[in-house]
């Protein structure tokens, strides 16, 4: 009898102990940034934003790749743009890019993805180096890298 309380009672430790880690991983899940940084992993929602927005694909060099990073174009084949920073946290995306031409700034977008939809969108800008998420939070929170909200207007196309 003692034997049989005794397992019952290790079974229900270990039950609970269980449903404490499965917690805990799912706020671990809201907590962590999922980081991408490749631009074969930008959701098409994003590209599709891009297109609409600025009448053109995306076109964007990945971290380790050149790219035209002054208004001087000696590979005109080359993007204006390189990835920096491509992350995801639930329905969350951010991304951070170095815009080449006259002067080299960094572009953040703030993307809420949802199935096919995209939306919440936020836009800023800084000079400053942003190549992590904990650079880009300290920018954010520090204000030089001031967010806008991006309203978008578009016309159904049947």
């Amino acid at each position: 009898m003692k034997n049989v309380i005794f397992l019952i009672v290790l079974l229900l430790i270990f039950s609970c102990k269980k449903e404490e880690n499965k917690k805990n991983d799912k706020e671990r899940e809201d907590f962590d940034w999922i980081i991408l940084n490749d631009k074969n992993k930008i959701p098409e929602q994003i590209k599709d934003f891009f297109v609409a927005s600025e009448k053109s694909e995306l076109e964007i060099a990945n971290p380790d790749e050149e790219f035209n990073i002054t208004d001087v174009v000696l590979k005109p084949n080359l993007p204006f743009r390189q990835l920096r920073l491509l992350e995801k946290k639930n329905q969350i995306w951010r991304m951070v890019y170095v815009q080449g031409g006259i002067g080299k700034s960094y572009q953040f977008y703030e993307f809420k993805i949802q199935g096919d939809t995209i939306s919440e969108i936020k836009k800023g800008y800084s000079f400053e180096n942003i190549e992590t998420n904990d650079s880009l939070d300290y920018y954010i929170k520090k204000g030089n890298l001031k967010l806008k909200k991006v309203k978008f207007s578009y016309n159904w196309i049947d």
